[in-house]
Formats: C-alpha cells, sequence, structure tokens
C-alpha cells in the first residue's frame, strides 16, 4: 500500500532478503495493531507469536543481545 513512500526501506530489505535475511513480524502484534497478512511484502513471513520464534532460535544457539521494547506511537492510519 504504501509503497512509494517507504520504496528506499522496502527496497533495501528486499535486496536484503535475497542475501538471505529473513524478516519476521509477530502475528499477535501485527493483529493488535490491525494489520492483515496481505498489508507485509512478501518477502516477510507472520509468525504466530514473536516470543516463541525468538525461543525457537535461542535453542538453535541464537543469543537474543539486546531487545528494543517500543510503546505505540502511532496509529495504524499514521502509519499507512
Amino acid at each position: 500500500k504504501n509503497y512509494q513512500r517507504y520504496k528506499a526501506a522496502v527496497d533495501r530489505m528486499r535486496y536484503f532478503s535475497m542475501l538471505g535475511v529473513k524478516f519476521k513480524v509477530c502475528g499477535l502484534a501485527a493483529k493488535d495493531y490491525g494489520y492483515a497478512l496481505e498489508d507485509f511484502q512478501d518477502f516477510v513471513e507472520v509468525v504466530p507469536s514473536a516470543i516463541n520464534e525468538l525461543v525457537y532460535w535461542q535453542q538453535q544457539g541464537y543469543v537474543l543481545m539486546q531487545p528494543t521494547i517500543l510503546s505505540k506511537k502511532y496509529s495504524v492510519e499514521e502509519i499507512r
């Protein structure tokens, strides 16, 4: 929807996804913010729960270094 507004960022993310970087979004948070699956670019995977995803990757040997918890500052309409 907002491709033109965020073109540079989306194109950069798409490039990194082609190099193997995985972009994942918490399905619970997406639902809470009013997003639908079709609102995300095709290279973004919506996972059921960010917490479960983090636990899975930590069990694979990855380490969560420093999470940043953001408060909901903008409405979905302001972002879109």
